[in-house]
């Protein structure tokens, strides 16, 4: 299939890059001296879900990048907790994504990730009729004398329905909870812009931004109702997010104490080169393309897993063979760890700590897309899953290289006034650290700002010495 949408670029190999720091980079020249970014890997999918993201672009001239973004976040919350990976003992997996597109005005981050999302949603139209024909039942029942309900042939005791659904879109950490509560296969948290989220944290409870870092584990939580005192306990919490936002938002998003305490780190962010915005065809693409789609989708969620002797779901557990478990580890031990230990930036460290859970996440999640399409066997990670697990976690390294000047620039335009009018009139590069950490800012930001000349504020005396001007 040939693709001949305004995103259009020749593929360039992979390499594992440090991220985050500025002498790294994504960009890789061509034959033409043209330097180009590197895509998604297209190879990750089977080709079922490959033909789909093509026609795509083909037709409807999306992103290449972030429809394939969608497409894996989506797969992954209709997935939920279905199935699961283990690696070590104690260490079992859920694939849990969170997953922002970051992209201009107009650039088209919204469509790509609203076909994803489709199949999802019309799901839950199909859930929430069945559940307003359960509540009738439920309201009629209630209104009924004991006398009624024996006459009607009704049971004296009836629960009463909870809503099914895959998607969230409230914002509230309550209504989160309350949908997790009745989902016990999971959730995705579905935001077009994902401001509209992440700007409630704390702003009525100000432990909602711990709430998320937490559920990213999926490790068991408890939750409190101040309103009703009702106490809610989740075994295996599972919420996947995906959103959208501009580069001109990322340093209030995720800079300052959230590039410290990992919450940043933990959301994977695609940001592709684009300098026009999408054309249109006037080709229209076959149904099947769509329809395939949500056959895909229909297909996961439509898997049911074992019980236990309760009667509670349990996942599918999936375990690596002893050939991809060897590759994971070398891959740890060659470039995670080599870049861990090469840098001084918490924020580059805590990005390899969320890498190597995400890259088991991965592993997962690709057998299971290849398994439901029919390229693969469902007993255990394959060593060809692991290999194309890691090159997508090296695509989201370098994503987050091109992403990390954006976040510093949001947070120094902010912030770099207030720092230099903290600063003595000469001061040390140690000084300026000191302080800029004091003010959410990261060390690598402050040295940059330093070495670019403070915005014309600053001047270098000498090493590691600086005054203003």
């Amino acid at each position: 299939m040939k693709a001949n949408g305004y995103y259009n670029h020749p593929r360039f190999p992979m390499e594992a890059g440090c991220g985050l720091i500025e002498e790294d980079s994504i960009a890789f020249t061509s034959d033409s001296g043209k330097t180009a970014v590197i895509s998604f890997p297209l190879e990750i999918f089977p080709k079922a879900i490959r033909d789909i993201i093509e026609a795509l672009e083909e037709y409807e001239n999306y992103n290449v990048d972030f429809t394939s973004a969608s497409f894996l976040t989506v797969f992954a919350a209709a997935m939920g907790n279905t199935w699961s990976v283990r690696f070590m003992t104690g260490w079992v997996s859920r694939p849990i994504i969170y997953m922002v597109l970051v992209g201009s005005p107009s650039c088209g981050k919204t469509p790509p990730l609203q076909q994803a999302v489709a199949p999802l949603l019309k799901l839950d139209g199909e859930y929430d009729m069945i559940y307003c024909k359960e509540m009738e039942t439920y309201r009629r029942w209630e209104r009924m004398s004991a006398k009624q309900r024996e006459r009607h042939s009704l049971p004296e005791e009836m629960k009463m329905p909870k809503r099914k659904c895959l998607v969230v879109v409230d914002s509230t950490v309550e209504a989160l909870i309350g949908a997790l509560r009745d989902n016990p296969r999971g959730v995705l948290i579905y935001k077009d812009e994902i401001d509209s989220l992440l700007s409630n944290f704390n702003r009525y409870n100000g432990s909602d931004e711990g709430y998320f870092l937490s559920l990213f584990s999926g490790t068991p939580f408890k939750y409190s109702r101040k309103s009703n005192n009702e106490h809610i306990f989740l075994a295996n919490p599972y919420c996947s997010i995906i959103g959208t936002t501009q580069p001109g938002r990322l340093g209030e998003q995720f800079g300052g104490k959230r590039m410290m305490n990992g919450f940043s780190s933990r959301f994977l962010k695609v940001y592709p080169e684009i300098d026009k915005m999408p054309s249109w065809n006037d080709t229209a693409m076959p149904d099947r393309v769509l329809e395939e789609w949500e056959r895909i989708i229909r297909k996961v969620v439509a898997a049911t897993p074992s019980t236990d002797q309760e009667g509670k779901a349990t996942s599918i557990e999936l375990l690596f063979s002893q050939e991809s478990k060897l590759r994971i580890i070398q891959w740890k031990d060659e470039v995670n760890n080599k870049v861990y230990a090469e840098t001084d930036s918490d924020a580059v460290r805590a990005l390899c700590g969320k890498l190597e859970t995400y890259l088991v996440r991965f592993c997962l999640v690709i057998q299971i897309m290849h398994c439901i399409c029919g390229e693969s066997g469902m007993d255990k990670i394959e060593p060809g899953t692991a290999e194309l697990a890691i090159r997508l976690t090296e695509y989201f390294r370098n994503m987050e290289s091109r992403i990390a000047p954006e976040i510093e620039t949001g947070i120094l335009d902010n912030r770099f006034t207030e720092l230099l009018g903290n600063l003595r009139d000469s001061f040390t590069t140690a000084e300026a650290v000191r302080e800029a950490l004091q003010l959410g800012i990261s060390e690598s930001s402050v040295k940059r700002f330093l070495r670019d000349g403070g915005r014309g504020f600053v001047k270098k005396k000498s090493h590691g010495c600086y005054r203003k001007i």
